[in-house]
């Protein structure tokens, strides 16, 4: 039988380094198979396209994305002749969040000959500068391992002659309405599986028991990450029969998981059970501070355990955070089911989740101290986190793993859990506006709270989620939301549910066009939270009826809202809604002819939010102000400022990116 035989990438790394720059990693040694996904991207390359080429390739952990990219990419080079640019969002660090792509802009520009001290700090203008230095060149971008589509977005190039290529576990459908082409990369079929390991093990080596070959392409799953790591121990011991490789690491009928006994084996067994911890946990990354406090261990005795880990290949390491591929995850992970009790791994399981739920209400109360909560903890959250940028920080680290955690809770009816991490996503989420999950989540925290028999909780979330369902333009479910909100308040007389749901019923009837009514209700909230001793609640209301002011032309009433709402938000400390109140004022001082007292006031409010590193009011500051530089015929800053707020909210998903148009 005639069998696809390895490609081998022999160019060397630095043949185009002349004519642009190369970022690629080494592509890998052997390559099989694959022909259809080369002639997709062949032919994605060579079609005439008015904007850049973005081809996705999709597929399950371990089945060769990254290696079939730099596979095409090493050989396509010449196609290329102003570089090929790469950038990991798997680099997990303490400090950066995988989600961000601002230290990929950076090193990009690096790349394109930029010196760092002439590259912007924000990451608008850094995208913008992206843009405008690759405007007209030929050149490839591969972004790898890619987790939303929010990640892309913020790093496209405009040049239609551009080729952005990425590889991510998820489908990243949304990524459609930008034009891009998804490819599914499936496991490797027999034939080109057998070709694979049959050139890592070594030259005539598969040919003595096909019975135990085919045994051992079963246990790989098609997967070239395992069929290298039984290739390997084969090429390593030549005197190994295949028969016993094939007993040893072969499960009949299983998953992938025997090729990591003989590593497994060698462990220490605290390593072991660290091992199998790894694997259990919910998430894609775990903090080394909550496994010590899981394993009820100090930090500093994880030390070795890890090193003993990533020396032996079952443990990434990323600065204070370790993970595991899920092939690997998925071994660990059946080893802790058959060697632990199920009353064993449901108290870890607990334990990780109770730390959770106490970090996540801590950064809460960092990151949006004003509001009051129905999830409380004892200890101070400065104790935990310091202050609010490391709150931040932490949560963008890990939000991904706090939304694993709920679903995990969900699904074993811890429902106080549940509803306390939904409650908490409140402050990280008007900041950054991470909708899809936002929505994902805070409904699990409404089942959650009907099925803990908490009404008023079950209102708050409501509540929540109208407002977020009102951002999106999708506003019947908004409307239904805040009216079962406000139904709940009123049954349970509870003050501050009432004066919320009125205060968005308000905004709704805003929306309708319904002004008169829209101040009468703005008006009622304002009274509601006043009976309650709520002055923030109040400035909150006089501030969305002086900004309603605004648009009827009552600027004496309006800027007398506006005023005292700003008073009052400095004295209770609300920098943001501060903010707020400010540029809305500063709309009232232009149109009054006082253009450099507005745009003084929008900019010292645009320091406060870049200070808060909040995106969204960010990106709304930065709207206004463009709106009034253009009003003034001042073009360049009004670009610049355009630019940057249509990138922040690109990278947030929010549909205002559209209102603000494709170029400037």
């Amino acid at each position: 039988m005639t069998r696809p035989q390895p490609k081998r990438n022999t160019a060397p790394q630095q043949q185009w380094a002349d004519t642009g720059p190369i970022q690629l990693p080494p592509p890998p040694p052997e390559f099989v198979g694959r022909e259809h996904e080369l002639g997709q991207l062949d032919a994605l390359r060579e079609a005439p396209r008015v904007h850049p080429r973005i081809a996705v390739l999709t597929g399950i952990g371990g089945v060769g994305k990254t290696a079939l990219a730099l596979h095409w990419l090493t050989a396509r080079q010449a196609s290329f002749p102003d570089g090929v640019l790469y950038t990991s969002f798997a680099s997990e660090t303490a400090d950066e969040s995988p989600e961000s792509p601002d230290i990929a802009l950076h090193g990009f520009l690096t790349a394109l000959g930029i010196p760092s001290a002439e590259i912007p700090a924000r990451a608008g203008q850094r995208a913008a500068l992206f843009r405008a230095r690759t405007a007209g060149r030929t050149f490839a971008l591969l972004l790898d391992n890619v987790v939303f589509a929010a990640q892309v977005r913020a790093l496209l190039p405009a040049a239609p002659t551009a080729f952005v290529l990425v590889t991510s576990r998820s489908q990243l459908s949304g990524l459609g309405l930008d034009g891009a082409d998804i490819i599914p990369v499936e496991p490797l079929g027999d034939r080109a599986a057998r070709a694979l390991l049959a050139c890592r093990a070594g030259a005539g080596r598969l040919e003595t028991d096909d019975a135990a070959v085919r045994e051992l392409l079963r246990s790989c799953g098609g997967l070239p990450l395992t069929i290298a790591v039984v290739g390997a121990r084969l090429r390593a011991r030549p005197e190994r029969s295949l028969a016993r490789e094939a007993r040893t690491h072969g499960p009949r009928g299983g998953p992938p998981g025997k090729v990591f006994d003989a590593s497994y084996e060698t462990l220490s067994p605290a390593s072991a059970q660290l091992y199998r911890l790894c694997g259990l946990l919910p998430g894609g990354h775990v903090a080394l501070d909550v496994l010590a406090h899981v394993l009820a261990v100090p930090a500093d005795s994880l030390d070795g355990l890890v090193d003993e880990l990533v020396e032996a290949n079952l443990l990434g390491e990323h600065g204070d955070v370790v993970s595991q591929h899920d092939v690997i995850r998925e071994d660990a992970r059946t080893r802790c089911e058959r060697e632990t009790t199920q009353a064993e791994r449901l108290e870890l399981i607990r334990s990780f989740t109770r730390w959770y739920v106490d970090r996540v209400l801590a950064a809460d109360e960092l990151i949006h101290p004003f509001r009051p909560r129905f999830g409380v903890r004892a200890e101070p959250a400065v104790q935990i986190f310091g202050d609010r940028e490391r709150a931040v920080r932490w949560w963008r680290r890990d939000q991904q793993i706090i939304r694993a955690v709920t679903r995990e809770a969900m699904s074993r009816g811890w429902y106080t859990e549940v509803w306390q991490l939904s409650e908490a996503s409140w402050g990280y989420f008007i900041h950054n506006r991470d909708y899809e999950p936002f929505l994902a989540l805070t409904e699990l925290g409404i089942e959650a709270a009907q099925r803990c028999g908490t009404p008023l909780v079950e209102a708050r979330l409501r509540s929540q989620l109208g407002f977020a369902f009102d951002q999106l333009g999708r506003f019947e479910e908004a409307d239904a939301q805040h009216a079962i909100a406000l139904e709940i308040g009123e049954r349970e007389n509870d003050g501050p549910t009432r004066a919320t749901a009125v205060s968005r019923l308000a905004r709704a009837a805003r929306r309708r066009g319904d002004f008169e009514q829209a101040l009468r209700l703005y008006e009622q909230s304002a009274e509601l939270h006043a009976a309650i001793g709520r002055p923030r609640g109040v400035a909150l209301a006089r501030r969305r009826r002086g900004e309603l002011l605004i648009e009827l032309n009552r600027d004496e009433a309006a800027a007398a809202e506006l005023t005292a709402a700003a008073r009052t938000m400095a004295e209770v400390g609300d920098a943001n809604q501060h903010a707020r109140a400010v540029t809305a004022l500063a709309r009232l001082h232009d149109r009054n002819g006082r253009y450099d007292e507005a745009r003084n006031r929008l900019l010292a409010a645009l320091e406060v939010v870049r200070a808060l590193d909040s995106p969204f009011y960010t990106a709304k500051v930065l709207t206004v102000l463009a709106d009034l530089e253009i009003r003034h015929d001042d073009f360049e800053q009004a670009r610049d400022h355009r630019a940057e707020a249509r990138s922040l909210y690109t990278r947030m998903g929010d549909p205002r990116a559209a209102e603000l148009g494709g170029s400037d």
